[in-house]
């Protein structure tokens, strides 16, 4: 049975009004009398059951702390540490900086680590080793993470880190050349709740499917969905998606974490570490590669009727909000089939009479609509939407 599906657990009664009604019934059935609504009585009863109310408010949810199913913060970290699960903390974001030179010198030119530039004054990236720009060449790179952890330094895009914040003699640009990809808050209860879930798969190391997606969810924060296949026997391939849908770089810290993890090694992908002895078996080839993105560009077409036409700005809203939502379900978990009648369906309850939706094919430079339909995608393969900012039509107004 799906765990999430178990009907809710009620410990005390928290309906005050139930209450009420329980203690004056029984009340009247002892006294033999009835209790009309200004006797004293009855509306001292009221009150004692306002409290209890209260009381039984606190101990449901506190009985509720000891189930996984509704433990939260502190508490589901105590039912964690039963079994060894811990809450996964912020990782930074990282990226690869170019320093370049104004004209090229006669000696190397040395970039200190830790040196720091920034995007805005605010959010600082560090060098991760020292830069040598040799003499006779113009520029030098070297990765950078982030001093904040956290989303916050995510999606930055290439040339937007450009402003060098510790004086570097002979340094005439700065820039990041790849977007900051890495940064992951703390981990939420939702996730924390379903590691906690999948731990005792953990305990086998005969392989199974799931102690590689525990132990895989389990190296990186910023991983939202794991899929492990074996294509032959002695083989396991471990596909990697970053939150929200993000397709991680090769060598991103989220695939080396991973690695590490199981200890592979980037020769046949054979473990080199007590870490990854410890947690697969001795003949298990391991590869570990980001997710297969299947790109998809579309437009969705609207109509409202005549009657709606003074809601439009409401509507063209909730339009916008109903096509992100989509995309955000589609996106968030590898393997999920295109539903492109989910999007119809989340359109329509935002107030359209009427959605059309194309799907944009490019051939030879020319762009082709066909109909945007059904897609059934393979375990390892995610939906990645192309940016279109035209990807929304405001078709108008039609009659009924």
């Amino acid at each position: 049975m799906d765990l999430e599906n178990l009907r809710d657990v009620v410990f005390a009664e928290v309906d005050t009004d139930k209450l009420i009604k329980s203690a004056i019934t029984i009340y009247e059935g002892l006294m033999n009398t009835t209790l009309f609504p200004d006797d004293p009585v009855r509306l001292f009863l009221m009150a004692l059951c306002a409290i209890r109310g209260q009381d039984n408010a606190i101990l449901d949810w506190t009985a509720k702390q000891n189930l996984l199913r509704y433990a939260t913060g502190n508490y589901l970290e105590h039912l964690g540490a039963w079994l060894n699960v811990f809450r996964l903390g912020s990782f930074p974001a990282r990226t690869t900086i170019k320093f370049s030179l104004q004209a090229e010198r006669n000696f190397p030119t040395i970039i200190p680590m830790r040196t720091r530039v920034t995007p805005d004054g605010k959010l600082f990236f560090a060098t991760d080793a020292v830069v040598i720009i040799p003499a006779g060449s113009l520029s030098g790179e070297v990765s950078a993470t982030c001093l904040t952890d956290g989303v916050i330094g995510n999606d930055l895009l290439p040339g937007q880190i450009n402003r060098l914040v510790d004086s570097v003699s002979f340094i005439d640009e700065v820039e990041n050349i790849t977007t900051t990809t890495g940064g992951s808050d703390v981990e939420n209860d939702s996730e924390l709740r379903a590691r906690i879930r999948l731990r005792p798969e953990s305990f086998t190391t005969a392989g199974s499917r799931l102690a590689y997606i525990y132990w895989s969810f389990t190296a990186h924060g910023n991983i939202g969905d794991v899929v492990v296949i074996s294509p032959v026997p002695g083989t396991v391939e471990i596909f990697v998606m970053l939150k929200g849908g993000v397709v991680p770089e090769f060598d991103g810290a989220e695939i080396l974490a991973v690695k590490e993890m199981f200890g592979v090694s980037d020769v046949y992908g054979h473990v080199s570490s007590i870490s990854g002895d410890q947690k697969r078996p001795l003949t298990d080839l391991i590869y570990v590669h980001p997710i297969h993105e299947e790109p998809i560009n579309y437009t969705v077409k609207w109509w409202i009727t005549d009657a709606q036409a003074v809601e439009l700005p409401a509507i063209k809203e909730a339009i916008k909000k109903a096509v992100a939502e989509y995309e955000r379900w589609q996106t968030e978990k590898a393997g999920r089939d295109v539903v492109p009648d989910k999007l119809i369906k989340l359109c329509l309850s935002a107030g359209a009479k009427r959605v059309e939706l194309k799907q944009l094919i490019s051939t030879d430079d020319v762009v082709h609509e066909i109909p945007f339909v059904f897609t059934v995608l393979d375990d390892t393969v995610v939906a990645s939407f192309i940016e279109n900012p035209d990807r929304i039509i405001d078709g108008g107004v039609e009659s009924e």
